[in-house]
């Protein structure tokens, strides 16, 4: 198991100023956030501003990067030893699908344009006791309470419920282990739907 030399280079040789390798980045991930970013927010013109943005956050924000820690218990209950030799942890992966969550959530929010990812998380949390008047509100409640989350959690859920994910897949994009996204998208579910409880009580709607 070990770091994708190739990225790695590539971060080092933009973090001196080279904007080549920086475009080599996103040649590398900025299809794949295309159509993660899509499937959330279903409009391909809103979803190309919002990857720029990614892209751009990404860049300014790189100096503060930090590698990805492999954990390698989690991968020694999961896999074997000529599995482990293999695995290639791409760096930038999990940090990059971190802030393109975030800016997509704050654009459905702006935008109140909620009403995609709010449906899939109310029905996977259960909550079947949304009156008609409450509406838009109990929408906004629960992209706020996903805010609240770690960014790890919020973004596994997203993945699984919003863009029907396989734990495999999600595992590959965190660096992390099925496993281990299965437990943090059952934690997250339990998390989420107490902090959505809370925020409803605060609103005055239970």
């Amino acid at each position: 198991m070990s770091l994708d030399t190739h990225e790695l280079n590539l971060i080092r040789q933009t973090l001196a100023g080279d904007q080549e390798a920086f475009g080599a980045l996103v040649l590398v991930y900025e299809r794949p956030l295309l159509t993660y970013i899509y499937s959330i927010l279903r409009d391909w013109e809103c979803t190309r501003d919002v990857v720029q943005e990614t892209l751009t956050a990404a860049y300014y924000a790189l100096p503060r990067w930090k590698p990805p820690e492999l954990n390698i218990a989690e991968l020694t209950q999961t896999t074997s030893v000529d599995e482990k030799c293999h695995i290639q942890i791409h760096p930038l992966s999990s940090w990059l699908y971190r802030i393109a969550t975030n800016k997509a959530l704050d654009f459905l929010k702006k935008q109140k344009r909620l009403e995609h990812i709010s449906n899939r998380l109310s029905v996977n949390m259960q909550i079947s006791d949304i009156l008609p008047e409450e509406g838009y509100l109990v929408k906004e409640l629960l992209v706020e309470a996903l805010h609240l989350l770690s960014e790890e959690d919020a973004l596994c859920l997203v993945l699984r419920f919003c863009c029907d994910e396989s734990y495999g897949e999600i595992a590959q994009k965190i660096n992390s282990t099925t496993e281990a996204v299965r437990k943090r998208i059952a934690r997250g579910l339990i998390t989420l739907r107490s902090a959505y409880v809370t925020l409803k009580d605060e609103e005055g709607l239970l």
